[in-house]
């Protein structure tokens, strides 16, 4: 069985293709959450790049790994529902369906105070995969899966064979992958 969320009301559409109208507004609808994975996850890095005092650079990166906030299973009328009921339940301010998360270079050029060898790496912050059941007025509707990240840009520079004070599992990545 499928149901979809149309505008005031849902519509349930069984296996024998017949369509039933449930008299329940979305909003007396509700998510239940189950297997969250909530992480950072390291999405892009550049390569090291040896650099003096001052110098600019517009670094590649090489993607990681990218992906799109989405929602699949039950069909929702509003997808974004979902999404929004996960920011709630932990907590974080999710990026909306169809963004993409970040794995590209981040803001462009970066210039270095000091002479080094330098890795730029590209972060989904709080990264959530989560299993949902959708209830409306009591009766369970469907199932499905929604992933998204907190919502913005994040990522940071590290500098090789330095112990700096960015000691996140993030940063030990990036430079394990880049130096």
């Amino acid at each position: 069985m499928t149901a979809a969320i149309i505008g005031g009301g849902i519509l349930i559409f069984s296996s024998a293709c017949t369509t039933t109208a449930v008299t329940a507004s979305q909003e007396s609808c509700t998510f239940t959450w189950s297997n969250i994975d909530d992480r950072d996850v390291l999405t892009a890095v550049s390569e090291a790049r040896t650099l003096a005092k001052g110098e600019k650079w517009v670094p590649s990166m090489h993607v990681l790994r990218s992906g799109v906030a989405q929602v699949t299973g039950v069909k929702l009328d509003n997808p974004q529902t979902a999404i929004t009921s996960l920011g709630k339940r932990v907590g974080q301010s999710l990026a909306p369906i169809g963004q993409m998360y970040p794995s590209k270079g981040r803001h462009g050029e970066n210039s270095f105070g000091a002479a080094g060898r330098y890795v730029v790496y590209q972060v989904a912050p709080h990264l959530v995969d989560a299993d949902f059941v959708m209830e409306c007025g009591g009766k369970r509707l469907g199932s499905g899966h929604a992933t998204s990240w907190q919502y913005g840009d994040s990522g940071g520079t590290v500098e090789c064979g330095v112990k700096t004070g960015d000691e996140s599992r993030i940063a030990r990545m990036a430079l394990e992958l880049a130096c």
